[in-house]
């Protein structure tokens, strides 16, 4: 048997100041997760410490804190969105707020417009057809990044809406190898969607595995390497959201985000805190050790 000698596989690891030097300001960034859950925020608080804006951002299928508090920090420009709200503690504030006042453009569309558009980039179209019925919903009405045209097939109108390729995409899961090989410990929800469609696709994870335990369980692996381009370590990188299969979200400091002046919020949490070290020191061993135990 002839042996063939491959170049050896480079390692993708890096720091969160490396990842948030890959985001640029003015450039289209979606992210992971779904409502209080697998956001990536350790990520998200060092994208605004570092001073991007401009961001046309596209928020996950059901999204909370982290498309609030990047509106909250004045780092977006165009938010498309299917929903931002802090689920049963109310509405997201800073959200709310922008489009009440016109401060950023929104993109109206709804939970298909979302998968279908992703799906799209996926594939390199430049469009997706909605099967018929979509024509009875509110949004191709009102949104104009919908537009009509014909089936060549059957001379019928359908609906379309865009492909969403983002230039960016940022999750958070528990655990990787150093080659970006994901594990998720619970549901993946977009994110492997959304990392076929980007263009770079950095993952945060709370613990790096090795290559061998990938190897032993290639089912359990929820992302394929060949998707991702930057893998950070970051314990509790998404507090205050629960990060599925490891703690839950700290509901404590959901419900004062909610409340606190989000100036002060972003001096005290963000700025003051200079790194995500800082930050979990704000929380103390004793609370983030209860967050595991609680799931």
């Amino acid at each position: 048997m002839e042996i063939v000698n491959t170049p050896q596989r480079k390692s993708k690891l890096g720091t969160l100041a490396d990842a948030a030097a890959l985001i640029p300001s003015g450039c289209t960034l979606t992210f992971g997760g779904i409502h209080s859950h697998n956001g990536p925020m350790a990520l998200i608080r060092e994208i605004i410490r570092s001073g991007t804006k401009n961001l046309k951002l596209i928020a996950n299928v059901s999204a909370g804190m982290p498309a609030d508090l990047l509106i909250g920090a004045g780092c977006v420009d165009t938010l498309t969105v299917c929903y931002v709200g802090l689920e049963h503690l109310g509405m997201a504030p800073r959200y709310r707020e922008a489009a009440e006042q016109k401060r950023i453009n929104i993109i109206d569309g709804d939970e298909i417009y979302y998968v279908l558009g992703l799906k799209a980039g996926a594939l390199g179209l430049p469009f997706i057809p909605y099967p018929p019925g979509h024509e009875a919903r509110d949004n191709p009405k009102y949104e104009s990044t919908y537009k009509r045209t014909t089936d060549p097939y059957t001379g019928r109108e359908v609906i379309v809406s865009p492909a969403i390729a983002p230039d960016v995409a940022i999750i958070h899961a528990a655990k990787a190898d150093p080659y970006g090989n994901v594990v998720h410990l619970g549901s993946v929800v977009a994110d492997a969607l959304i990392a076929k469609a980007s263009r770079f696709t950095i993952v945060t994870v709370e613990e790096i595995v090795t290559p061998e335990s990938i190897q032993a369980n290639p089912k359990n692996t929820t992302i394929p390497g060949h998707y991702i381009d930057m893998v950070v370590k970051v314990p509790y990188g998404s507090h205050p959201l629960s990060c599925h299969g490891v703690y839950n979200y700290d509901e404590a400091a959901l419900i004062n985000y909610r409340d606190m002046d989000i100036d002060l919020y972003l001096k005290e949490f963000v700025f003051d805190a200079s790194d995500h070290r800082a930050y979990l020191e704000k929380f103390g061993i004793q609370r983030l050790l209860e967050l595991r135990e609680s799931i």
